[in-house]
């Protein structure tokens, strides 16, 4: 489960590749932000019919999950197992020169534990906008951006963002987000008893 950041970089990179910023001459804005949030927890209840447990943190707060088809290795849980969970966040936004049309994709990544392995996850989910400049003003220190389904919006550009002065009619503006979650069971699974001979 220590795959959570090249997890969140290839559903990234397969979001974001027209927006890489590969200006040869000029500079334009571009920005990423990286936000990761580590808990533990304790199992404290399993229902292996319903596949719901219940989690009880560090600071005494408790709640049951449901573990979709995709926990396969959900009947190895018990309770008093130690959880490993990882909640990430990475937002990019940068503009570029490729004269796309506005829009919108989104994408979702799923990676689980090896069959017969600890029980564990990491869910992915990117999302990718792309808008259009339809106007700027250098001195206002403002863009107008036009989105997927066609509005317009005006925004305040702040002082100190390098490459503003670069920016021009018909650049894009596209901006990722990817969310990550990663849950794994760090208690050792037992192993199975050797034969009586």
């Amino acid at each position: 489960m220590n795959k959570m950041y090249s997890v969140i970089c290839a559903a990234m990179l397969s979001l974001a590749s027209s927006a890489a910023m590969s200006a040869a001459e000029t500079t334009l804005p571009s920005k990423v932000e990286i936000d990761a949030i580590p808990a533990g927890a304790t199992v404290t209840a399993v229902n292996h019919a319903k596949r719901t447990f219940t989690l009880k943190a560090h600071n005494g707060k408790s709640h049951t999950y449901t573990a979709g088809p995709e926990m396969v290795n959900f009947p190895q849980v018990k309770v008093g197992d130690k959880v490993e969970a990882t909640y990430a966040e990475e937002m990019s936004i940068s503009v570029n020169k490729s004269g796309a049309a506005p829009s919108m994709q989104e994408k979702e990544a799923v990676v689980r534990a090896p069959k017969g392995g600890k029980p564990g996850i990491i869910i992915a989910n990117s999302k990718e906008v792309t808008g259009m400049v339809t106007a700027i003003d250098q001195t206002a220190r403002t863009v107008t951006l036009k989105g997927p389904k066609g509005k317009e919006a005006t925004f305040p550009v702040k002082e100190g963002v390098k490459g503003f002065e670069n920016v021009t009619k018909g650049d894009n503006v596209v901006l990722s987000y990817t969310e990550a979650l990663s849950i794994a069971v760090v208690t050792p699974v037992p192993a199975a008893a050797a034969p009586k001979k």
